[in-house]
């Protein structure tokens, strides 16, 4: 996949640890999800035994949990992996701003 521009993001401060539990809590929700939906989206066998189903199931589990890039299941793998990205950079931003504001309170009270 090409990759993309990436965005600048502006926040206010107080809105980092809201917006990063949020996304740590999608990530949280989409674990099981992923594990649920790679065991059971699978056809193991063709229900019917003939040609046409076992042709369908191929193509379905091709599409759904087959490993190419286009897979359902990867796409899915790639969004959590994004998700994490997001999540890990604002607890990024949240610490750099603790950090931060730290010092500054740390120098305004020697004033």
């Amino acid at each position: 996949m090409p990759e993309r521009p990436q965005a600048a993001l502006r926040l206010e401060p107080h809105t980092i640890p809201a917006l990063r539990a949020a996304f740590a809590d999608a990530v949280d929700q989409l674990a099981p999800q992923l594990l649920r939906f790679a065991q059971d989206a699978y056809i193991a066998e063709p229900w019917m035994g003939d040609p046409i189903s076992q042709a369908i199931a191929m193509e379905h589990n091709a599409r759904a949990v087959g490993g190419g890039a286009d897979s359902a299941y990867e796409c899915l793998l790639a969004y959590e992996a994004e998700l994490v990205k997001v999540r890990d950079a604002l607890a990024q931003m949240e610490a750099e701003y603790r950090r931060t504001e730290g010092d500054n309170a740390a120098l305004w009270g020697r004033v």
